[in-house]
């Protein structure tokens, strides 16, 4: 078992001592596999940007990498992660066709670049997002509002606009475990996700989870 792979194994053997968060986890799993957590204009690429798995459905997934993936949705919610889709020249081929991504990439959204690890010996991360200047990014407040007096209406977060100083972040391209994710974040205080079929790389700030978080993130 990997480091990241580790992480998720704790946190999930957390969240078993809680029934309530269990039944949560199963709760957003169901949210992931039956589609609620796409967007009109990102379609899947926030719910596979938290992981993804050419090999495994979500239903098929790991318990822990479900709790991570669980986890994960749940500190954007909260306020603590915070992201922002940034347009790309296109959708990522398979890892193999490393030129031809690096050249989609070359097409990246500014103040933003993104580098591709054109060997990836070993590399903690297929590649790189840099900005030299401070961004500002939606952040959520933690409530919820519905759109509409409908007893189904959709909910919706309630945002702020935070900003965060000019750093990078690593690039994972294509399929990642939730598990990666997070370590990422933990380590780094960011991850950039472009995953497969989105013209769109996602960054995730980390602003509240941990103890580097509260020393990289500013409000």
């Amino acid at each position: 078992m990997t480091v990241h792979e580790e992480l998720a194994e704790g946190i999930w053997e957390d969240i078993r001592e809680d029934p309530s968060e269990i039944a949560a986890v199963f709760r957003v799993q169901k949210m992931h596999t039956s589609g609620t957590l796409d967007h009109e204009v990102l379609g899947s690429a926030y719910a596979d940007s938290l992981g993804s798995s050419a090999r495994f459905r979500p239903s098929k997934w790991p318990a822990y990498q479900t709790a991570a993936f669980a986890y994960l949705h749940a500190l954007v919610g909260s306020g603590d992660v915070a992201f922002t889709p940034i347009r790309t020249g296109g959708t990522p081929g398979p890892d193999a066709d490393r030129v031809g991504n690096a050249s989609l990439l070359k097409e990246t959204l500014l103040p933003f670049t993104a580098d591709l690890d054109m060997t990836q010996n070993g590399a903690d991360a297929d590649g790189r997002l840099d900005w030299g200047r401070r961004i500002f990014l939606p952040r959520s407040t933690g409530t919820f509002f519905y759109e509409d007096s409908c007893a189904k209406g959709h909910q919706s977060r309630l945002d702020f606009k935070a900003s965060y100083h000019a750093s990078s972040a690593p690039l994972e391209v294509g399929d990642s475990w939730p598990s990666r994710t997070l370590m990422h974040l933990w380590q780094y205080g960011a991850v950039a996700r472009w995953p497969y079929g989105s013209r769109f790389i996602l960054l995730f700030i980390n602003y509240g989870w941990g103890d580097r978080a509260k020393s990289l993130a500013k409000w």
